[in-house]
């Protein structure tokens, strides 16, 4: 049963690589599954009794932060923005506990870290062929990601993310290479896989990962020597030298193989970059945390907050804040803020006592420096430091697979060396409890997450047919989708969006009408859900003028203007509002700020028709000229 539930743990695992790392929903809820089925299995393993003296601090630590994450999640405004850190939560919880109190032997944990350096392998062949090609090439045909032109995002659909990942995996391969007990053969191919992930990260175009990667040598570097000089004294001067000089080699030869392509020398060369959008999102975070300093907003709640603080020069839509700790503070306030730095302070203290106690109690005594224990604790330390450095910059922790990932690092820490422990001391003290914690959060998965699957697998399928414009086929699953799940805004709005395209090609008045009535509908049953949602308000909006309802449509528009006030769109789709009522002047006023703010498609081509009809004898008779714009909020 346990080789079972091994196997069921890996396919979990690459299963979240390979659906996009689990980017949505949809991707994330199979992996989730098949995790909590391992955990269930386990339910029927025996463990071992023997701990480590830290065991009992670093797992309270753990329950007290996902249990605050999962509670708050419950009492959160958007009950479906909140299911993303939910389930994220439980799946890293899952891997968490099934590594620290089950799968604890150093081979179970090389043969993970060989299945993360495949998977890797795999993602920086894939990021190649992106790289070489520049043409968002991905491998499974019907994931589309968004047009990042040469930067490589192999499996995943966020470059940014993918160099996470590879940092992680670096350092795990680099330390079984250097430290590991393991056949030659192993060795070359661990440190083969730390090198191609390496350039995996440099064609990324991360800037933040081209940093973390600094940082994970600079430990990988501190924790080289102190092991050297603690174990094998005598060698310390050409260990020492051959450190130095590796690292130096090493980064000295990326940044000469870097700046060879004109487009990675340009990232490298925008490494401190003082008007990087990050900043303005970070401003949004702290205000977003001064709603609710203690216990924060809610899970999910910058995805609407960071709209309403979002300054006038960044247009994209701010759905995370680009710094994990940011990211917790806004949403989870001091207490989160407490619980997760004493969660990464008791492992890092527990990896690095983990480590001192495998080389004085095990290495020392033999005066050798190779063990498998002490090479996934290095590892473990190395590839934790570089993705707490790379979360200043990014939000690693907000995507699936990357959480489970840094979730096996930190079980490694709290459980370093169990092969090694001494059988002279004293087992450490554990509640009876702590074994049923990775089958009652798998119990936790299925009950929540399964009901859930059915819904998101067929409104998956209706974005898809939206997106290919078969409208038809989007109403259908959409209805479909909903049939399964009614708390799902976004059902809504791919249900409101075939009906309203739906009307372009019906001619007969009353059945138009009753495509706009149905599209306002489902609209209006979405922002039951999500009353702050900026793109239903625009669409529910839209479709009133077009069913000649203007004055709803003022009264939905005003809403969007307060809840996003220094976004482009808002103001463009306000000033066709006025233009659809030949309202000229507001409808200028509006079209000019949306121009303003942003480079918006449909505002050119309607300045221009009002640009057109002002020069008309007609229009300079009736128009006066325009007021002067308000400066956007902010300023």
């Amino acid at each position: 049963m346990r080789h079972v539930a091994f196997f069921l743990f890996l396919l979990g695992l690459v299963t979240m690589q390979v659906l996009l790392g689990g980017a949505g929903l949809v991707h994330a809820l199979p992996a989730g599954l098949l995790l909590a089925t391992a955990a269930l299995l386990l339910v029927f393993v025996r463990q071992k009794k023997s701990g480590h003296r830290l065991r009992i601090w670093t797992g309270a630590a753990t329950v007290l932060l996902a249990g605050y994450v999962i509670g708050r999640s419950f009492f959160s405004p958007v009950e479906y923005l909140a299911r993303w850190d939910l389930f994220l939560t439980l799946a890293a919880a899952l891997g968490y506990f099934m590594v620290t109190e089950y799968f604890v032997r150093s081979r179970e944990r090389v043969i993970v870290v060989a299945v993360l350096g495949i998977l890797a392998l795999i993602h920086v062949v894939i990021g190649a062929v992106q790289f070489k090609q520049q043409d968002n090439f991905m491998l499974i045909s019907w994931f589309i990601r968004s047009d990042w032109e040469w930067r490589a995002s192999g499996l995943y659909i966020y470059p940014n993310h993918l160099a996470g990942l590879l940092e992680m995996v670096c350092f795990l391969t680099m330390s079984i290479c250097c430290w590991g007990r393991v056949p030659n053969w192993v060795r070359i191919m661990g440190g083969y896989c730390s090198l191609m992930c390496l350039v995996g990260v440099a064609l990324t175009g991360s800037r933040g990962g081209y940093l973390s990667v600094l940082c994970g040598l600079v430990v990988f570097g501190g924790c080289s020597l102190w092991l050297v000089r603690r174990v094998r004294p005598d060698r310390q001067g050409v260990v020492t030298l051959a450190t130095v000089g590796g690292i130096a080699l090493l980064v000295g030869g990326a940044l000469f193989f870097m700046v060879k392509s004109a487009s990675i020398a340009e990232r490298v060369n925008t490494v401190y970059e003082p008007n990087n959008v990050r900043l303005t999102m970070w401003k949004s975070a702290l205000q977003q945390w001064h709603l609710s300093p203690w216990v924060g907003t809610g899970s999910g709640t910058f995805a609407y907050y960071g709209r309403e603080f979002r300054a006038p020069g960044n247009q994209r839509d701010p759905l995370y804040v680009h710094n994990d700790y940011l990211h917790l503070l806004a949403e989870y306030g001091v207490v989160g803020a407490v619980l997760g730095l004493g969660f990464v302070g008791l492992h890092v203290f527990s990896g690095s006592r983990g480590m001192k106690k495998i080389v004085n109690e095990k290495l020392k005594a033999e005066w050798r420096t190779s063990s498998n224990e002490l090479a996934l604790t290095v590892g473990a330390l190395c590839g934790t430091a570089a993705l707490l450095f790379h979360s200043v910059f990014d939000f690693n922790f907000h995507l699936p697979a990357n959480a489970l990932v840094g979730a096996i690092l930190f079980a490694i820490l709290a459980t370093p060396g169990t092969d090694a422990e001494s059988t002279a001391e004293k087992p450490a003290r554990r509640l009876a409890w702590v074994p049923g914690l990775a089958p009652g959060v798998g119990v936790a998965m299925l009950i929540l997450g399964g009901p859930l699957v059915a819904g998101e697998y067929y409104g998956e399928l209706a974005r898809r047919a939206l997106r290919d414009r078969n409208y038809s086929q989007a109403r259908s699953l959409a209805e479909r989708a909903i049939g399964w799940e009614r708390s799902n805004p976004n059902l809504y709005f791919y249900l409101g969006e075939a009906s309203h395209f739906l009307t372009r090609d019906m001619d007969n008045p009353l059945g138009r009408a009753g495509l706009f009535e149905s599209a306002a509908e489902a609209y209006q049953e979405g922002l039951r859900l999500f009353p702050r949602d900026t793109r239903l308000l625009l669409v529910l909006g839209r479709t009133l003028d077009l069913a000649g309802r203007f004055a709803e449509a003022d009264e939905v528009f005003q809403r969007a203007i307060a809840g996003d006030p220094n976004f482009g769109n808002v103001y463009a789709y306000y000033g066709l509002h006025f233009k659809l009522q030949r309202r000229w002047t507001e409808a200028e006023l509006y079209l000019r700020k949306a121009n303003a703010l942003s480079e918006v498609e449909i505002s050119p081509a309607a300045l221009a028709e009002i640009e057109q009809f002002k020069n008309s004898e007609l229009g300079k008779k009736l128009l006066p000229p325009a007021p002067e714009l308000p400066p956007p909020a902010g300023e």
